[in-house]
């Protein structure tokens, strides 16, 4: 056996190559092929290349409707994508959500590693299967946003901590690695980075009566090297940026990001139940999995004293409790939170083997309803497409019902399935069939079948929502062609906003810098205005507009169209 691997550690690096492969295939195509068309992915694109152009290294800045102001987070992230984008040879969408892509399947592919001596590979490979498959994580990993790259950060240091609570406490080297990931999760997205693991791991020693591992978690090397990278970040940002610098990111982004304070609010305030609604939807499709895997672990004295799955209960329930006491909210926060969650699907999928007795719920007739009730709102988008594919119309019978701005979309979405109708159709139909299979596996108690079937499920499903339709939506709605089209009519002209008009986007990919027009004008001058701004501009101001180009695409919501228009020296001329 001299030269040969265990058939362990095949198994293993099969594991590894397939999670690789699957995040590969699911977040890369989306963040290659979407152009910006909302507000948050230019802004932080214009970070990024501040650094690039401008050399913003420790403190970078932003156009915004205030002039160019500092970056609302810390820099790490941009940091990755300026890296990136230097390499490439130029800012890009794909160079700006490089980090994304990478640090979320680098968590996907961490979790998988660092569980399996815990829980076992099988439980482990399950885990980061649903870690990797989940809306919201899917959603963040292909998105040029700071949140992805928090989340993986945090969920990397989490894992090295969870086989130290398990162990007998942690190495020098994996405590280091640890706090550095804690560090650079820091540098993200502020404190949360660190205070929440610590939160977790605090209250997992206390919780299992663990804290004789306290000091073998090197929290003394976790302080001294936190206060050295994260403070000495925060004292080089506060001396290039002063006052400024401290209101945005220790005041608005922290403080009042979470205690909701009303100066300097920091936006995305909601109850405190709300993600009791938001974060089922995040988790789909794997909601009813997790319902069952936090049941089994509270029911079970066993796996309540088993101190892996102890730490996986304490990191969802903290995070949630965390970000729910927090003011302001997003969906995407609770990301920090499905690792665990994941892999307590992992863990008790595993004890109920590849194949057993099905639950007897499962034969049951309101079961039965349930799963057809389910087939058939599957099955009736695939008819609606194959319906518009040939001309029906179908959609149109939906609008009655629909909101005021869903209807507005509706010819958007009628356009995007007659155009791509073959492949939407084909992935589509993969959706109820995939289902089937797995309620059918389901009642014959085949666990792995059914995993796989939801697997399908979720692939296709997201390759339809993110692979799909929002690259298609968004060539629709996005302000590129428009732009590029202004770049070509100006003729490398001085570009303008025209007060109040701003828009992350325009600013992304316009040819140059675009400033904002001076109070007193500039006669000839080519400007960027909403059409709703031009409205509410006074007679004479509009008279002075010469209105050269439209944009297709619109602003984030889907209600404005930018001009580009030219100033008139004479406007009675």
């Amino acid at each position: 056996m001299n030269g040969m691997l265990h058939p362990g550690a095949w198994r293993a690096g099969l594991a590894v190559a397939g999670l690789a492969l699957l995040c590969l295939a699911l977040y890369g195509p989306p963040a290659a092929r979407t152009p910006f068309f909302t507000k948050g992915e230019p802004r932080e694109a214009l970070v990024v290349r501040d650094i690039v152009d401008r050399g913003g290294w420790v403190l970078p800045h932003r156009p915004s409707a205030l002039g160019r102001t500092i970056a609302s987070k810390p820099p790490f992230f941009h940091w990755v994508a300026a890296l990136v984008s230097r390499a490439a040879g130029g800012v890009t969408e794909l160079t700006v959500r490089a980090p994304s892509v990478v640090f979320a399947s680098a968590a996907v592919v961490a979790t998988c590693v660092a569980a399996a001596p815990l829980l076992g590979l099988g439980a482990a490979f399950t885990g980061a299967v649903v870690l990797a498959t989940t809306f919201e994580w899917m959603n963040a990993a292909q998105s040029a946003r700071v949140d992805a790259t928090l989340a993986a950060l945090m969920t990397i240091a989490l894992l090295i901590f969870h086989r130290g609570f398990v162990g007998d406490g942690l190495s020098r080297r994996a405590a280091l690695a640890a706090y550095a990931c804690l560090a650079a999760a820091a540098l993200t997205k502020g404190p949360v980075g660190f205070l929440l693991p610590a939160l977790i791991v605090g209250a997992a020693l206390v919780v299992g009566g663990r804290l004789r591992l306290l000091g073998r978690l090197h929290p003394l090397l976790g302080a001294a090297v936190i206060v050295t990278v994260v403070g000495g970040w925060y004292l080089a940002g506060w001396i290039v940026g002063g006052d400024p610098f401290f209101e945005r990111h220790v005041l608005k982004e922290n403080v009042f990001r979470f205690l909701g304070a009303s100066r300097l609010a920091s936006g995305h305030a909601h109850a405190l139940t709300y993600y009791l609604y938001i974060f089922p939807l995040g988790f789909l499709p794997w909601t009813p999995l997790l319902a069952g895997a936090l049941a089994a672990a509270l029911r079970s004295r066993a796996a309540r004293r088993d101190p892996a799955v102890l730490f996986l209960l304490v990191w969802v329930g903290v995070t949630f409790g965390f970000y729910s006491a927090a003011s302001a909210k997003r969906g995407v926060y609770l990301i920090a939170l499905y690792p665990g969650a994941a892999l307590l699907c992992g863990w008790w999928l595993a004890g109920l083997g590849a194949e057993g007795e099905p639950g007897r719920w499962v034969r049951t007739r309101p079961a039965r309803i349930a799963a057809l009730a389910l087939l058939a709102v599957t099955a009736l988008p695939l008819l609606l497409i194959l319906a518009e594919w040939l001309g029906v119309g179908a959609l149109d019978l939906l609008g009655p019902l629909m909101s005021r701005r869903d209807r507005e979309n509706l010819p958007l979405v009628q356009g995007v399935i007659r155009a791509y109708a073959p492949l939407v159709a084909l992935v589509a139909a993969a959706i109820p069939a995939a289902l089937a299979l797995g309620f059918r596996a389901l009642g014959q108690g085949r666990w792995r079948a059914a995993f796989a079937a939801g697997t399908a499920l979720a692939s296709a499903l997201w390759i339809l929502v993110f692979g799909i339709f929002r690259p298609a939506v968004a060539e629709r709605r996005s302000l590129e062609p428009f732009m590029a089209s202004t770049a070509r009519a100006t003729a490398g002209a001085p570009l303008y906003f025209h007060p109040p008009t701003f828009d992350f986007s325009a600013a992304f990919y316009a040819p140059g810098e675009v400033s904002f027009l001076p109070p007193e004008g500039a006669d000839g001058a080519y400007v960027l205005i909403w059409d709703t701004d031009a409205a509410e501009l006074g007679s004479a101001e509009r008279a002075a507009l010469e209105i050269l180009a439209t944009s297709a695409g619109t602003d984030p919501k889907g209600r404005r169209h930018m001009h580009l228009a030219r100033l008139r020296a004479d406007p009675g001329g």
